[in-house]
């Protein structure tokens, strides 16, 4: 699938059929011209395309199918959402993995029907990856809105006006880890030793889902974990062997509004490059049995979160923003 096969597609698409975001950004190819976020988002279907056949020309249709409603923030933060996933798929299948045997795009187990993006297998690897994304907009605002800010649940919301609070944002982060545990279900009876792995995308205010997984009071992946099933027992989420945590919203948000790219940033769609900032950080679980892959921290140039990386790579209790 070549650039103006891809482009030609675009052009019949609801794209330009119907209202769409983003028939801004791929209108400039009518006058000869380029914009960056077009140009990412075109490079990476041909990359996953290359990889995976028909894999991106079904991130081109999940694109176009986000339609109709003007200026609609649900559809805005779907497409975020796609973009996020296009972003991790792009760099699982653009890795040169060791002795690389096949990538698949929205596998079944032999169980289940529910499916993670995509599995690497290696001779000596099997790679689960599930992506999620959470909503940009209205949170975006709320920060702005609010003067104080809770990233972990504790006994401080007793001491703060919560009207003029942003509560934490663990109740995502822990739906997120539900929705991945259910996923990587089917292919963890299949095989015991394949590692599972949740990729979030978040925005630069990454410390709010660290704060929900690793927080003491509370977080995800603590024995003091406020998730619970409905007979009060705690949640694991097993199948989860890895958390991986990115903050890779905002280049594309910036990328979608004609604003300037954030630190070292080449494209909207740009991964970056080993221990460059801002850093990518996981988190394991501690119910999983498994080392973890070398391979895959040297593809998502993961970190361990710590004080070295920054302040915001920590569990963080209460913000008061000044303005």
């Amino acid at each position: 699938m070549t650039k103006g096969e891809i482009i030609k597609q675009i052009f019949n698409s609801d794209i330009f059929n119907k209202w769409h975001f983003f028939k801004y950004h791929f209108e400039f190819y009518k006058s000869g011209l380029e914009h960056p976020l077009a140009k990412s988002i075109i490079d990476a279907i041909i990359n996953i395309e290359k990889a995976i056949p028909n894999a991106g020309k079904d991130y081109l249709k999940k694109i176009a199918n986000i339609n109709s409603k003007e200026n609609e923030t649900a559809h805005y933060d779907q497409l975020l959402q796609v973009l996020a996933e296009l972003l991790i798929v792009n760099k699982t299948v653009t890795h040169e993995w060791d002795s690389l045997k096949k990538i698949e795009y929205e596998p079944k187990s032999s169980t289940s029907q529910k499916n993670p993006e995509i599995i690497v297998t290696t001779d000596n690897l099997e790679l689960a990856i599930e992506v999620k994304s959470p909503e940009f907009v209205k949170k975006h605002n709320e920060r702005a809105d609010n003067p104080t800010q809770l990233p972990s649940r504790s006994d401080l919301i007793k001491a703060v006006d919560t009207s003029k609070t942003m509560l934490p944002r663990d109740n995502v982060v822990k739906d997120f880890l539900i929705s991945a545990n259910s996923k990587f279900e089917g292919f963890k009876n299949d095989n015991p030793n394949i590692y599972c792995v949740l990729v979030i995308v978040w925005d630069d205010f990454i410390y709010e889902p660290i704060s929900a997984i690793s927080s003491p009071q509370a977080g995800l992946f603590t024995q003091d974990s406020f998730a619970k099933d409905k007979q009060g027992t705690l949640l694991k989420f097993e199948n989860v062997d890895c958390v991986i945590i990115t903050r890779h919203l905002l280049p594309i948000k910036n990328g979608t509004r004609d604003e300037l790219l954030p630190d070292l940033y080449q494209h909207p769609l740009d991964y970056g490059r080993k221990d460059e900032f801002p850093f990518k950080v996981m988190i394991t679980n501690p119910n999983s049995e498994l080392a973890i892959p070398q391979e895959m921290v040297d593809c998502f140039q993961t970190k361990v979160p710590n004080a070295k990386l920054g302040a915001e790579y920590l569990p963080i209790d209460i913000i008061h923003w000044n303005k």
